[in-house]
């Protein structure tokens, strides 16, 4: 009878433990990328889910829930992600860019292993 009161105690009290830690992680509020606002771009890009603004010279939170940021976060053109030599806006049309080059070239490649082939094939009979 005894075992068991301590074991419910103690079990009762890391499940209080965890609670409370739990509570105090979300009320303490701060993210791992405001601690970095006012230092460098390139301490606050450490952590891959943070964005650094230029303009303001603040480390935010990168918008999970958004593919691309709102400018009412940081404009495009003064937003830095992943690295600090590069604005938000030009990494958008650069991976555009390279989009369009890739899907061409699929296309590309399709038509000439599978139409051209067959039809020079039909020509030869």
């Amino acid at each position: 009878m005894f075992a068991e009161e301590t074991l419910h105690l103690r079990t009762s009290f890391f499940v209080l433990l965890f609670v409370g830690c739990c509570l105090f992680s979300e009320a303490s509020g701060t993210s791992p990328c405001a601690v970095h606002t006012g230092s460098s771009c390139e301490e606050c890009l450490t952590n891959v889910s943070c964005l650094w603004c230029s303009s303001n010279n603040t480390c935010v939170d990168y918008p999970v829930r958004t593919l691309i940021p709102s400018t009412s976060i940081c404009p495009l053109s003064k937003a830095r992600w992943g690295v600090c030599w590069v604005n938000f806006e030009a990494l958008i049309i650069a991976m555009a860019v390279v989009g369009g080059i890739i899907l061409l070239s699929v296309i590309v490649c399709c038509y000439c292993c599978c139409c051209r082939s067959s039809s020079s094939r039909y020509f030869l009979f």
